[in-house]
């Protein structure tokens, strides 16, 4: 994912004229020259590399866009927990950073969600997509760690702010503590999203309604306890129902009723029960 387009073009050239090599090294040996294997092999290099580059370039796009349509804080605390996790990596790839991610998200991260290498510096950075403030505990494995790991520093993300213990703690020391306000800040100051729709209000979701969701806790699947996400139908341009559904959509299939009691202007808005369906 963090490879320029001309590495992998590099690399591609480089795999075929090596099939191209040991091809004629082996029509060579046995004398009986056989261009379907290596074309085979070179057509399957070429289907295998620009199948990984698409998949790539489709993610990053996916995350880019994300992170284009987080435009206010409230929309910030809408994200799961993977999804702020996914925009904060887009975040410092357009700032130039190179990223490295968990590769395996099934393990314990192990305190760190990814590190980032600039400047032949590397930094171990930690998400925190919290509805609290981040404790000092969290800021002081972290720094252990950059001390175990050997790392230049470290970044802590914590949408919802820090403690003042924490900021005490990471004052004098190579240890950013971002929180939401500054996230977005950040974000506003990337040159790669100014063409999109930035500000623009989505058609579906108000800004209100935005707002009153990020207050809202989400319920566990009833099913395999893992945090749902809410799921819309559409009938033409008009919502038909809304449901909590489990997010791991078709394997579960876990689903609590959404009361949908959001008023758009009304400021006392009565919470929103979710009940087992």
């Amino acid at each position: 994912m963090d490879l320029p387009e001309w590495s992998v073009l590099a690399l591609t050239i480089v795999a075929v004229v090596l099939v191209l090599a040991f091809g004629i090294v082996m029509d060579l040996m046995f004398r009986r020259p056989n261009l379907l294997i290596t074309g085979v092999s070179v057509i399957a290099i070429l289907m295998f590399t620009g199948g990984m580059f698409w998949l790539s370039v489709r993610d990053r796009l996916l995350r880019r866009r994300i992170l284009a349509q987080v435009s206010t804080a409230y929309k910030l605390m809408g994200l799961m927990p993977d999804e702020m996790e996914d925009i904060a990596t887009e975040l410092f790839r357009l700032q130039g950073y190179v990223v490295t991610e968990n590769k395996r998200p099934d393990l314990e991260d192990g305190g760190v969600d990814f590190e980032i290498v600039k400047h032949g510096k590397t930094r171990l950075v930690q998400v925190k997509h919290w509805h609290k403030e981040v404790g000092v505990r969290e800021a002081r494995e972290l720094w252990g760690l950059v001390a175990s790991e050997g790392a230049e520093g470290g970044i802590l993300i914590g949408t919802s702010g820090f403690s003042e213990a924490t900021r005490e703690f990471a004052g004098g020391k190579d240890l950013q503590l971002i929180d939401g306000s500054e996230f977005m800040h950040l974000r506003s100051q990337l040159n790669a999203l100014h063409a999109t729709a930035n500000g623009v209000a989505d058609p579906l979701v108000s800004d209100g309604f935005v707002r009153y969701f990020a207050t809202l806790s989400r319920p566990a699947c009833p099913n395999c306890q893992k945090p749902m996400v809410l799921v819309t139908r559409l009938e033409d341009t008009a919502i038909a129902y809304q449901l909590w559904g489990c997010r791991s959509i078709p394997k579960c299939s876990g689903t609590r009723r959404f009361v949908f009691t959001y008023q758009p202007g009304n400021p006392r808005q009565t919470s929103v029960d979710a009940v087992k369906g």
